[in-house]
């Protein structure tokens, strides 16, 4: 299931993977369009824009995660509950603490075929 989110002027396509009592929450940039046959020349790999961790326990849940500060802030983060809980309307009205880390690129490591 594929969503877009938006917040403070700026939006992101979302992605969700599930597993077990956990789903874990992909924010790409809007402009990214999906990798479609197959991969040959050059290729550049741009990663998520960050990602969280949406588990449940019991009749609540947690929330963890690391986002790029670049693309992210804190002002950010109840558009993003709201967002969620529109999403897993399990999560609306539950306790829900969360820790999310805000990060930036300082080094890279990148192989894409050519160099």
């Amino acid at each position: 299931m594929k969503q877009i989110f938006y917040s403070r002027g700026c939006s992101f396509h979302v992605e969700y993977f599930y597993r077990d009592q956990a789903v874990m929450i992909c924010f790409h940039a809007a402009k990214m369009k999906p990798y479609s046959g197959a991969l040959s020349d050059l290729v550049i790999v741009e990663p998520s824009n960050g990602y969280l961790l949406l588990q449940y326990i019991g009749d609540d849940a947690i929330l963890s995660g690391s986002l790029n500060q670049e693309y992210f802030c804190e002002e950010m983060i109840e558009d993003m509950i709201r967002f969620l809980e529109e999403s897993f309307p399990k999560i609306k009205n539950v306790y829900l603490p969360y820790h999310i880390d805000f990060f930036s690129v300082g080094k890279y490591e990148e192989y894409n075929g050519e160099y």
